[in-house]
């Protein structure tokens, strides 16, 4: 069941308000997801975006559920910061830094974006988990390498948080007047992509069984470089439908994927950054 911890504004004035003053007021939401794939619980969520005095910082806390964790035993944090610039309104990221666990190993991936003007540098590492040593392969640097991604590409590119944060952005733009299609330029530390937005218009949707009105943007990813064959062709066939709260604040709600994959599913706002769910309680 949906509940809501922070009480967002509603009603045509405020959301105009919120549409007016924007994120350069500053903002935090916190938010917590779950994710379902063909029936299945398959992980939760949470993420914080944070936006206050022209920078943000944003943070993602992720565990494998059900199934999807008896076999992966995956589990993942993430963190981003950078500013916020005011003409024209962008995010321009920092830094980047993850940290994940699998069945086989610790690894994490650090972006370095600054200064803007010069490409992003990334470095990764591995180390083996104090219960499983004999899983571990050092030599194992993940399915994707930097060398692939050339240096012209790795300029003014955003991280896959900031992504987030910058379509919200984009969107609260386009209701002050400005464009309905935007062209995203995202870097994760071994593969860049562009991400196309279009805002394809209000919609009524049923999201954890309350019907919900929202803004939909379709977001479609393009493979460019770093990715090997198999992935570059699942990512090609991977659009996902965003759904925004239509009350100003443009809280996403629901990530539903237009072919396959999981659907994202709101199902809690807090005043404070969220907590992970025991899995036993799910």
């Amino acid at each position: 069941m949906f509940t809501n911890r922070s009480r967002l504004s509603a009603g045509g004035v405020l959301a105009v308000s919120a549409l007016l003053s924007g994120p350069a007021r500053g903002e935090a939401l916190h938010l917590a997801y779950e994710a379902n794939w063909g029936g299945l619980h398959v992980a939760d969520f949470t993420l914080s975006l944070d936006q206050r005095d022209g920078v943000y910082e944003n943070r993602l806390r992720l565990e494998t559920r059900g199934v999807t964790r008896y076999f992966s035993n995956f589990s993942m944090t993430a963190e981003g910061q950078g500013r916020i610039d005011a003409h024209p309104a962008s995010h321009v990221a920092g830094h980047y830094r993850t940290e994940y666990v699998n069945a086989k190993h610790f690894r994490w991936l650090d972006i370095v974006f600054t200064p803007a003007t010069l490409p992003a540098q990334s470095k990764t590492g591995t180390q083996p988990l104090p219960d499983r040593p004999d899983a571990w392969n050092p030599r194992d640097k993940g399915p994707e390498t930097l060398d692939d991604v050339p240096e012209a590409e790795r300029i003014g590119v955003l991280d896959p948080l900031a992504l987030v944060s910058e379509m919200r952005l984009k969107v609260r733009e386009h209701f002050a007047g400005g464009p309905s299609t935007w062209v995203l330029k995202g870097f994760d530390g071994r593969r860049r992509f562009d991400m196309t937005l279009a805002y394809l218009g209000p919609a009524t949707r049923t999201i954890g069984e309350r019907v919900r009105e929202t803004y939909r943007v379709r977001v479609t990813p393009t493979p460019l470089a770093g990715f090997k064959k198999r992935h570059e062709e699942i990512w090609k066939s991977s659009p996902y439908d965003f759904y925004l709260s239509r009350d100003g604040a443009f809280v996403p709600l629901q990530i539903a994927p237009v072919n396959h994959g999981p659907v994202l599913t709101l199902t809690d706002i807090c005043p404070t950054e969220c907590e992970l769910r025991d899995e036993e309680t799910n």
